[in-house]
């Protein structure tokens, strides 16, 4: 695979980057995920989502969103006194489950309240039909998480979805749409290296790298290896600050918010969109104690965090243990 085809980077590594300590508190979110809904078509191996006696076990609801709370959530965006960088559709399911995900994006963008509308989508029930309304609606990028090379593979690691060709046909199809439509529209496509063979990961590259404009090869959530072609980074061990509360918020499908995205058990909870003003979370007394919990070096206080390896995996320009006093005397102001 040529090196100037296709980049072999997370994506989202392209885009502007701020000095944090400079620009924190923040009045605006960076950005935000919305779950249009947590339930899925796979139950893949390594996700919680596709563990329904464990989900029963914990607690965890299950639905779609509903359309109503979508716009009232639209209708918060607008007393931040800023556009959002960026919404991220996706956040514990398939948004394709949700059949008016289109209709979301299509009032998203026409409010002008985000500055990019993005999604992630496993690819399975991304028709063509399905492709051409994300792409009318104003959607500007797609991220597919690729989860086999075979249809072994898939069948191995879904446990429901046997079609490797289906994903690749989709796949190829938006890509063909959006450059036939001449849209700015980023398709990114990546596989979780679930016990990939050397084959399996080569497969991967020649076939998703002529229909994408980036892909990755990514490791397992937590994961504690760099590979050594450069695809990932290795993880920060060390790192005792998580940024994620500072910079974003991750909205549900039943309206309450977490901290992160990567809350699936919703056991980070800050408030609850259905019943209050977003701002008013963002800027509440719940997430301002969760942040300073972070910046005081207590985050084994919180049980969601305490054995939590997303921090290690972020950017190295989200470190903020370096201003941690700094950011405290802010905060508590």
């Amino acid at each position: 695979m040529s090196e100037s085809t296709t980049a072999n980077i997370p994506y989202g590594r392209h885009r502007e980057r701020n000095d944090l300590s400079q620009v924190l508190p923040l009045s605006t979110p960076f950005s935000l995920l919305i779950d249009p809904s947590n339930g899925c078509n796979f139950r893949c191996v390594f996700c919680a989502t596709g563990e329904p006696d464990l989900l029963k076990k914990i607690g965890r609801p299950r639905g779609a969103m509903k359309f109503d709370l979508f716009r009232k959530i639209v209708d918060d965006l607008a007393a931040f006194d800023a556009p959002l960088k960026s919404v991220h559709l996706y956040k514990d399911g398939e948004p394709l489950v949700n059949p008016r995900v289109d209709h979301m994006v299509h009032l998203l963008k026409a409010r002008g309240l985000a500055r990019h509308v993005e999604m992630t989508s496993n690819g399975s029930l991304l028709t063509r039909e399905r492709a051409d309304a994300l792409l009318d609606a104003g959607l500007d990028a797609m991220r597919v998480s690729v989860y086999g090379a075979s249809d072994a593979m898939y069948k191995r690691v879904t446990r429901k979805f046997d079609s490797f060709q289906t994903v690749v046909d989709n796949v190829a199809y938006l890509h063909r749409r959006k450059t036939e439509l001449g849209r700015d529209f980023h398709l990114h496509c990546k596989i979780i290296n679930v016990e990939l063979t050397a084959e399996e990961r080569q497969t991967f590259i020649d076939t998703f790298s002529p229909i994408s404009d980036s892909i990755f090869v990514h490791p397992l959530h937590g994961q504690a290896l760099a590979e050594e072609s450069g695809f990932a980074a290795a993880p920060d061990t060390a790192r005792k600050v998580c940024s994620e509360p500072f910079l974003k918020l991750a909205i549900n499908f039943n309206g309450e918010v977490s901290v992160c995205c990567a809350d699936w058990r919703m056991a980070t909870i800050v408030g609850n969109v259905a019943e209050e003003p977003l701002i008013d979370i963002w800027n509440g007394e719940r997430l301002r104690a969760f942040r300073l919990t972070h910046l005081e070096g207590r985050r084994d206080e919180l049980p969601a965090c305490r054995d939590c390896s997303y921090v290690q995996t972020l950017p190295a320009d989200n470190n903020l243990d370096l201003f941690a006093a700094e950011l405290i005397a802010k905060y508590r102001a």
